[in-house]
């Protein structure tokens, strides 16, 4: 029996905003949290009540990017108008057959626009974390090559490990 890679973690990270480096980034920075939009079902015949999820459709998607102090790089991101973040990290994994550790880029491409500025604390001798939130359009998840994911709320499109989930839908209407 075949014995996948073991996944471990991500070893390091970049964010880049219209491909400019982004340099004062904390340690962390939240993914957004992919929420399906459901209509709850009941009547009767049915024992109870479920949550019908519609395909492809997402409630409200942010971004959060929190920076250690205040940079005029929060401010670039709090301009009205569409911005493009690309999150590019390096994840480890340990082949356990081979006994080697195996690398493999994560590129995660988003189309944005603005929603909230948390300019943080200020207190001596700490960072301030300020934290932009960001509403994302548009995501497509990348590992070594292969695209995961690919949500574009204008667009109509929602493509998951290949397989475009709203292509039907959209010949439909």
């Amino acid at each position: 029996m075949a014995v996948n890679p073991l996944p471990e973690k991500v070893v390091n990270f970049n964010v880049y905003n219209e491909g400019e480096k982004l340099v004062g980034i904390t340690g962390e920075v939240t993914l957004p949290n992919l929420e399906a939009m459901t209509e709850t079902i009941n009547g009767a015949g049915i024992a109870g009540e479920f949550e019908s999820p519609t395909p492809g459709h997402f409630g409200s998607i942010t971004i959060e990017i929190p920076f250690r102090v205040i940079l005029d790089k929060s401010f670039k991101m709090m301009v009205p108008g569409g911005q493009t973040i690309t999150l590019r990290a390096s994840q480890q994994s340990y082949d356990v057959a081979g006994g080697a550790l195996e690398h493999r880029g994560l590129k995660i491409t988003l189309k944005v626009i603005p929603k909230n500025l948390n300019l943080g604390t200020l207190g001596i001798g700490t960072p301030t974390n300020t934290t932009n939130a960001l509403e994302v359009l548009y995501m497509k998840i990348e590992e070594g090559g292969k695209t995961l994911l690919e949500l574009d709320k204008i667009n109509f499109i929602y493509v998951v490990n290949g397989v475009d989930v709203l292509k039907n839908i959209r010949d439909q209407i």
